[in-house]
C-alpha cells in the first residue's frame, strides 16, 4: 500500500514539473516568435530605405515610394514593443502624479 501511494506522489510531482517546464517553454517560444516578426519586418523594411536611397543623400532626405513602403514596413516590425514605450511615460506621469498630489 505505501509503495503506490509513494509512486502517486512521483507521478504527481512528474506532472507538475512537466507542466512548469512546458508553460517556461511556450512562453519562451512566444517571446521568440514575436522577436521573429520584428525582426522581419524591420529588416526588410531598413532594407528598403537603405536600398532605394538616392545617392549623396541622407536616407530621409529624399523619400521615393519604396523608402515610405519600407519605412511602413519597419513601423509594424516595431508595433508589438509600442506598449513598453507607453509603459514608460505612463510611469513617469503617474510617479510625478503621485509626487504633486500626496
Amino acid at each position: 500500500m505505501a509503495k503506490k501511494n509513494k509512486k502517486g506522489f512521483i507521478n504527481f510531482f512528474k506532472f507538475a514539473f512537466a507542466g512548469g517546464a512546458g508553460a517556461f517553454l511556450g512562453g519562451a517560444l512566444a517571446i521568440m516568435l514575436v522577436g521573429l516578426f520584428s525582426l522581419f519586418f524591420c529588416g526588410i523594411g531598413y532594407y528598403l530605405v537603405v536600398k532605394n536611397n538616392k545617392k549623396n543623400t541622407k536616407p530621409f532626405e529624399d523619400l521615393q515610394k519604396e523608402q515610405y513602403f519600407g519605412a511602413f514596413l519597419f513601423l509594424i516590425g516595431l508595433l508589438p514593443w509600442v506598449r513598453y514605450f507607453f509603459m514608460g511615460f505612463l510611469f513617469n506621469a503617474g510617479e510625478s502624479f503621485f509626487e504633486d498630489n500626496f
